[in-house]
């Protein structure tokens, strides 16, 4: 029973420390995900369905 709350207690504290690392990452340099990308492929089809709508 113990070696069960060692085994989860060492995944919960894994996944909490992954989630802070990357959340830092994230948010020390939030366009660094980008790498430089002018533009997504995402907003282009969000325009063309706005235009859609309007026409």
């Amino acid at each position: 029973m113990i070696w069960q709350t060692i085994i989860v207690g060492f995944i919960v504290l894994s996944a909490i420390s992954l989630t802070v690392a990357r959340l830092i990452r994230f948010f020390s340099n939030p366009a660094h995900h980008c790498d430089g990308c002018t533009g997504c492929t995402l907003q282009e089809l969000k325009q063309e369905i706005e235009a859609k709508k309007n026409s």
